[in-house]
């Protein structure tokens, strides 16, 4: 199963790491997430059927702006 990791420079509070662990786990086919407040991070284990560019858009949505690290 694909593990992409994402650098989130937004990640500044807690409230921010829920948030994006919420959008995360709302998407259909990741099956596990975790985000790093300390790191700037998220890391999520998903299905070949979301891209990483999926996930980017979502955040993205999200008011996360986001890359692959």
């Amino acid at each position: 199963m694909p593990e992409t990791t994402f650098r989130i420079p937004a990640l500044q509070t807690q409230a921010d790491a829920d948030a994006v662990m919420f959008e995360l786990q709302d998407l259909p086919c990741v099956t596990q997430a975790e985000v790093d407040l300390v790191t700037q991070t998220a890391w999520v284990q998903h299905t070949a059927m979301i891209a990483p560019e999926d996930i980017l858009a979502a955040l993205a949505e999200a008011g996360y702006e986001a890359w692959v690290a």
